[in-house]
């Protein structure tokens, strides 16, 4: 049986809250994976997680930025080029990337990632946030 593999946007769900482990950002070819720093209040990403080498900025949206702020990572969609590197099984250890398609909703029919400790949980809501967040 062949198996058929359609890309899609990345997007970061809330099993990211709290732990950012930025294993995401070391394979994201384009950088377009971005951290929060509230003193500074812009959006960041890096060339390398935690090499303090700095790629790109934006400003973030007030509103969005303060449901989660420094808690999350964020894909910029604009710049995201759907590579799929991010979300292969074994980037992130706690499952907390999707496709934009396959974002689970919540229903009985919803696929998660096995490593997701966040299974049965509407995570639609992390589609629009992502593309919120980034105000500039």
């Amino acid at each position: 049986m062949r198996r058929l593999f359609v890309s899609g946007l990345a997007i970061i769900t809330e099993a990211c809250i709290d732990v950012k482990d930025r294993a995401c950002v070391d394979v994201c070819p384009v950088q377009c994976i971005y951290e929060y720093d509230a003193a500074k209040n812009v959006l960041f990403s890096e060339e390398e997680a935690g090499s303090g080498e700095i790629e790109n900025t934006h400003i973030p949206s007030p509103d969005a930025i303060a449901i989660f702020g420094d808690t999350v990572l964020y894909v910029n969609l604009d710049e995201c080029t759907s590579c799929t590197a991010c979300y292969q099984p074994d980037v992130c250890p706690v499952g907390a990337i999707y496709t934009e398609e396959g974002v689970p909703n919540g229903s009985s029919a919803s696929k998660y990632n096995s490593a997701d400790p966040h299974k049965g949980n509407d995570h639609t809501f992390f589609i629009q946030l992502s593309r919120d967040v980034f105000a500039d």
